[in-house]
């Protein structure tokens, strides 16, 4: 086995700031708070799916958590600097499974499946390659013969001229919703 030296706590905050700086594009457009973490990627003993873990203290900031998976010397393991979303769980405690290591930390191990892929180089390449053309917008009342309310809820905007990020945060808050909705059923 391969004994690997040990980051000081300055130079993994360096290697975390040179990790985001990859993804600085997507991350400086996130406007409620959020966490970076790079993360290792492992198959615990005993288990057919992988995994990254949180200290207790990670989970307990209450945010949405952004991570690439990394070795333990934070250096990117995927060629393709791929970024990974987790949405805040507020029933983390009891949701992911509680492991202690060989050295007595206690971390929670959250299946990579429970991630979601945010971008990677080549989609960030294919949207800085990509021509912006003008988009025509359809009246969606256009042809029927009653009113019909063109208003869509989200600060006073239309269907029609709906910024991205709010629907981004519209579909957030309905995923929110819907994982409250099951951790009630499963909890009856």
């Amino acid at each position: 086995m391969i004994k690997t030296k040990s980051l000081t706590p300055n130079e993994r905050a360096e290697k975390i700031k040179a990790l985001k700086q990859e993804h600085v594009d997507y991350l400086s457009k996130i406007d409620n708070a959020y966490a970076f973490m790079p993360k290792m990627a492992y198959r615990p003993s005993g288990k057919d799916d992988k995994y990254i873990t949180f200290f207790p203290s990670e989970l307990e900031t209450e945010c949405d958590i952004y991570t690439e998976f990394v070795s333990k010397q934070y250096e990117s393991e995927d060629p393709k600097r791929t970024l990974y979303f987790l949405k805040y769980n507020a029933w983390w405690k009891e949701e992911y499974e509680m492991h202690t290591s060989k050295s007595g930390f206690t971390t929670h191990l959250v299946p990579v499946s429970e991630l979601k892929v945010i971008s990677d180089v080549t989609t960030r390449a294919k949207q800085i390659n990509r021509p912006i053309l003008p988009i025509e917008v359809a009246d969606p009342t256009k042809g029927l013969d009653h009113d019909i309310d063109n208003s869509f809820p989200i600060q006073g905007k239309t269907i029609v001229n709906i910024d991205i990020k709010d629907l981004v945060k519209v579909i957030e808050e309905i995923n929110y919703t819907l994982q409250t909705l099951n951790h009630i059923l499963r909890n009856k």
